[in-house]
């Protein structure tokens, strides 16, 4: 059986497009506050360059773990006039920020844009980027999908690292544990956790926890990605 871009057949964007589904039910919904953040703010003057893109597309509140859009967020030209002002090195090369720039909208919740950006790539970071459209669709199915088209991503590493770090409350600590095991984050635990709390308050404790992980996973993608952009001959 063959699959279409999404990984599923008949569901892709073969034959004219996607087609665009509304979020599915999703309760983890509501304010969440600076307070709850596991890490302050940064003075973006003395900042290193990858660290000082975060800082200015950064939100007060984070992300839902699905698609419910937020106070705080910028549209979509002012997300692209950041990330460019940000990395100037960008400028002369069309295309080859398509991976940030798609983590970057994802962040404010733009999902259709950042879908656009990346449903043809099939690198490891373009696959990643890809997942975690599909993860805070959500689709949990397309979200595993594309984290094993993404293989054993370095972030995820790294993110175990920051895991230690961050606060828990509850399961939330047994979860943790089990999603970190191997000394990297296991995505497929990720994604279960994800699914679990799609349909309990926003102020349950392992939301609260998987909010706070989402935030930082995000911080370094795109540290990760501008990093990439930089670099790459």
């Amino acid at each position: 059986m063959e699959h279409g871009r999404d990984g599923r057949h008949g569901h892709g964007d073969a034959g004219g497009g996607e087609v665009r589904h509304g979020p599915k039910s999703c309760l983890t919904q509501g304010v969440f506050v600076e307070s709850l953040r596991p890490f302050p703010m940064l003075n973006i003057a003395s900042a290193p360059p990858m660290t000082a893109l975060w800082e200015t597309i950064r939100t007060t509140e984070p992300p839902d773990l699905c698609q419910r859009s937020r106070a705080g967020t910028l549209s979509a030209a002012e997300v692209e006039a950041r990330v460019r002002r940000a990395c100037p090195w960008m400028r002369d090369e069309p295309g080859r920020e398509d991976r940030l720039l798609a983590a970057c909208l994802l962040y404010h919740d733009h999902h259709n844009d950042a879908h656009d950006l990346v449903q043809d790539l099939t690198d490891p970071d373009g696959s990643l980027v890809h997942a975690l459209v599909h993860r805070r669709e959500p689709d949990y199915w397309n979200a595993n999908y594309w984290y094993r088209q993404a293989g054993e991503h370095s972030l995820y590493r790294g993110l175990a690292g920051r895991l230690a770090f961050l606060p828990k409350a509850g399961a939330a600590a047994g979860v943790a544990e089990r999603m970190a095991m191997s000394g990297t984050v296991d995505t497929m635990e990720y994604v279960a956790a994800c699914e679990s709390v799609s349909r309990r308050a926003a102020d349950d404790p392992m939301a609260v926890f998987l909010r706070r992980l989402q935030d930082v996973e995000f911080e370094l993608l795109v540290g990760h990605l501008a990093a990439r952009c930089a670099t790459r001959g």
